[in-house]
């Protein structure tokens, strides 16, 4: 029985399947790739009931290399890593997950991580995340659509060995052996806890940033920068929101597009002439991710049966051109994030506002904001990924807010940047 697959990134002398040949480079030289084998094979030794992806110099893609623990049913599998910075200047160790991440998984990244920092005695580079710790990248090999639904999947980014001192550490066999053993007893503890694994969403996605880092010579870790984080910068007008959200936000009717489907034939009855504009508007936009009846979506509390139920409106086909910038974030949003979005605020009319308690000057009312939630993740999360998005083109400047409790983001495209957190 396997109970444990250990994935040695990398490897051989050409790129295969979404996983490149080697990335981190020490200045005399050293190889990732080596280091990931020969840590991979001190820790398999460790581990009676492990398995290798790989055992010699080649290199396999990252479909074939989850395939292995989905194949074993493992309970743990982890993935081990050096990594490298874009100016080489930073140090530290971090073990990620995926943004569709399990709880199992979540447990097995921390252990690996506080073990491994006992070794190597560097940054916490996980700590940024608070409270959690919790470090979720959309990396192509642990993606839970690959694996069996109840493995734990992480990946260990042991040191920098871009940094002249530590590639020198990593040349003493003691120090492989200890990085070897600090993440054995991590896998050892999570395999000893009774944890209770939490099914993910299971959602394939395209491993585009670790493409577009591997073009630049990045690994995905520095490409990102997730270990950033921007403070708040102050209040904004908008308050904390009334509006009620759907019971079963990510049920099988919503991933299976049939809320989609509903919500469109609904919006025809309403005006049939409008929704066909509309959908011709947006059309151009090339939108990934979201339906047109996603972006007119009204509002829970529209169409429930409480005070506020049918009182919001579409919006004016003079307001259309307000939300192509803000909906243009929110899909890249989405494809950053590797999991689902849902919408839960768009447009709003003065009554429709008014009744859910939104601030007079909201930009909603303007048709140039959206709440939304996913299904993946946290508001801490969602709100990096937005402001790094919107830091990298002009036309997304606005407001981003974080809800924590009612577990949302807010996003505008008003020409001005605001940051704001509501608890």
């Amino acid at each position: 029985m396997t109970d444990v697959v250990i994935d040695a990134g990398h490897g051989g002398f050409r790129n295969v399947g979404g996983s490149s040949w080697n990335n981190a480079v020490g200045p005399n030289g050293t190889l990732e790739k080596t280091l990931t084998l020969k840590v991979a094979t001190l820790l398999a030794a460790q581990l009676p009931d492990a398995e290798l992806t790989r055992t010699t110099d080649v290199n396999i893609s990252l479909a074939a290399r989850a395939r292995v623990a989905k194949s074993a049913k493992a309970k743990a599998f982890v993935s081990v890593h050096f990594n490298a910075s874009r100016d080489g200047t930073a140090q530290g160790t971090e073990t990620l997950v995926h943004t569709n991440y399990s709880s199992a998984s979540a447990q097995l990244s921390l252990l690996v991580q506080d073990n491994l920092l006992q070794v190597t005695g560097l940054r916490d580079r996980n700590a940024s995340f608070d409270p959690s710790r919790i470090k979720p990248m959309p990396l192509g090999v642990l993606n839970p659509s690959r694996h069996h639904f109840g493995t734990a999947a992480c990946l260990a980014e042991v040191s920098f060995l871009d940094q002249a001192e530590e590639e020198q550490r990593l040349q003493d066999p003691a120090y492989l052996e200890d990085i070897a053993g600090a993440i054995g007893l991590g896998v050892k503890a999570f395999l000893q806890s009774p944890t209770a694994s939490m099914m993910p969403v299971r959602m394939e996605s395209e491993d585009a940033i670790d493409v577009v880092a591997r073009q630049q010579d990045l690994t995905t870790v520095s490409y990102l920068n997730l270990d950033i984080a921007g403070p708040d910068q102050g209040d904004d007008a908008e308050q904390v929101e009334r509006e009620s959200s759907p019971k079963d936000l990510f049920g099988a009717d919503f991933l299976s597009g049939s809320f989609h489907e509903d919500e469109t034939r609904q919006l025809m009855a309403v005006d049939q002439d409008y929704m066909s504009e509309f959908t011709a508007f947006l059309a151009p936009l090339g939108l990934r991710y979201f339906k047109p009846s996603e972006v007119l979506f009204l509002g829970n509390s529209h169409g429930g049966s409480g005070r506020c139920g049918g009182l919001n409106s579409l919006p004016p086909k003079t307001l259309w051109n307000n939300v192509v910038s803000t909906v243009l974030m929110l899909d890249e949003i989405r494809h950053q994030l590797g999991a689902p979005i849902r919408v839960l605020s768009g447009y709003r009319n003065d009554a429709y506002n008014s009744c859910i308690s939104g601030a007079a000057n909201s930009y909603h009312k303007q048709f140039m904001a959206m709440d939304f939630t996913a299904a993946a993740g946290t508001p801490e999360i969602w709100r990096r990924i937005a402001a790094r998005i919107r830091a990298s083109d002009a036309r997304y400047a606005g407001g981003i807010g974080k809800y924590i409790s009612s577990n949302f983001v807010h996003i505008d495209t008003r020409g001005q940047n605001s940051d704001w957190t509501r608890p």
